[in-house]
């Protein structure tokens, strides 16, 4: 008989899979913004969008087969002008567009960057899920704009 061994608790095997959350690398969402030129007139609204697919993981803790889920529950842009949106919505292509943003002047650049907060989910040999106390947030990539002023030219002769 072996002495030196004993079986985990139940309380071990949920400290790793917390821990296994907390340290999970989860990649930011893609970010899509129209027009997708890297230029957008100023006091028209620039439409953005985000991948809100849900992310799954697995992994062996403790000889148990654990899967945890992530899903984005909450989305900030900030714009690049000092403004910033905040919403549970990751946004729509035209014509469908959910979240605008007008900037109210030209500016020589903007960076739209988008922080998404991940609620999660876990659960034990194909068990029921369970909800994690804590969030995961990343960070996208800055998209990096120009804003460019909407005046109107005239300009002499025909406009054929």
């Amino acid at each position: 008989m072996a002495t030196w061994y004993t079986c985990p608790a139940e309380s071990d095997l949920l400290a790793l899979i917390e821990h296994e959350w907390t340290s999970l690398h989860l990649d930011a969402p893609a970010v899509t913004l129209q027009p997708g030129t890297g230029q957008v007139i100023a006091t028209v609204p620039t439409i953005a969008f985000a991948d809100a697919a849900v992310r799954d993981h697995a992994a062996v803790l403790l000889g148990a087969q654990v899967e945890i889920r992530a899903t984005p529950s909450r989305f900030t842009w900030s714009w690049g002008d000092g403004d910033s949106t905040t919403t549970d919505d990751p946004g729509a292509a035209y014509p469908n567009a959910t979240i605008t943003h007008a900037y109210g002047r030209a500016l020589d650049s903007a960076t739209v960057i988008l922080e998404t907060l991940w609620s999660g989910q876990w659960r034990v040999a194909g068990g029921a899920w369970a909800d994690f106390d804590t969030t995961i947030a990343t960070v996208s990539p800055g998209i990096d704009l120009e804003v460019l002023h909407p005046r109107a030219h005239l300009v002499e002769g025909p406009l054929t």
